[in-house]
């Protein structure tokens, strides 16, 4: 999932936790216009598979999702 980290109601890091917590947690790309120390540390601490600093080229974008989408890629194979 891509989700701004400034969102009205809750941050998307919290977002993040919140769905993580209730066991429907997905790879998380975040993105931020944010570049102040405590949005930078908060991302940091974050388990999102990459952080994009607005303007972002599009780029690492396709790249973030590539790997978010190699973590959600689970074996289905019959046992």
């Amino acid at each position: 999932m891509v989700v701004d980290i400034d969102l009205p109601e809750m941050t998307g890091i919290e977002m993040c936790e919140v769905l993580k917590g209730s066991g429907r947690g997905l790879p998380a790309i975040l993105i931020t216009g944010r570049t102040d120390t405590r949005t930078r540390l908060l991302a940091a601490q974050s388990d999102a598979v990459a952080v994009l600093f607005k303007p972002f080229d599009e780029e690492p974008l396709l790249d973030a999702i590539g790997r978010a989408l190699a973590l959600s890629t689970t074996d289905h194979t019959d046992v």
